[in-house]
């Protein structure tokens, strides 16, 4: 079923944004994708999902792109930031109200879904290293 969702999928996501919106999706849809959650860094956070993205990559469902991070002080590269993009536009068997839920939070701006996520959901983000920053906002 998780693959089924990446065929709605139309434009470059990143891995932060397509984390909380299928957090949302069990969340606020009650939608049970099989993926367990759990406080991190960056707030919800689903192992499986992460890991179903780079089963995806490998089968070149979907293309990975990674923007280097770099220390302000070194330059040093120290992460980077993933975006994905489908390759393969195939019919979707997703459900409607499901799609029309990720047309609605895909749109939206990665810092509008964490500020969203990180005020209704404050539970899920006692761990985040960016709390504070986003709730400045």
């Amino acid at each position: 079923m998780l693959k089924d969702f990446y065929q709605i999928i139309k434009l470059q996501i990143t891995a932060t944004k397509i984390q909380k919106i299928f957090f949302l999706l069990q969340e606020e849809e009650g939608k049970d994708v099989g993926l367990k959650f759990e406080p991190y860094i960056f707030g919800p956070f689903s192992k499986e999902l992460d890991e179903v993205l780079d089963s995806l990559v490998d089968q070149g469902v979907i293309e990975e792109k990674a923007k280097p991070i770099k220390d302000v002080l070194t330059g040093l590269v120290i992460g980077y930031k993933r975006s994905y993009i489908l390759n393969d536009d195939k019919d979707s068997h997703v459900e409607a109200e499901v799609e029309k839920f990720f047309e609605k939070w895909v749109v939206k701006d990665r810092k509008e879904i964490l500020n969203y996520v990180y005020r209704k959901y404050p539970q899920w983000t006692r761990y985040s290293v960016i709390r504070d920053k986003v709730l400045r906002v």
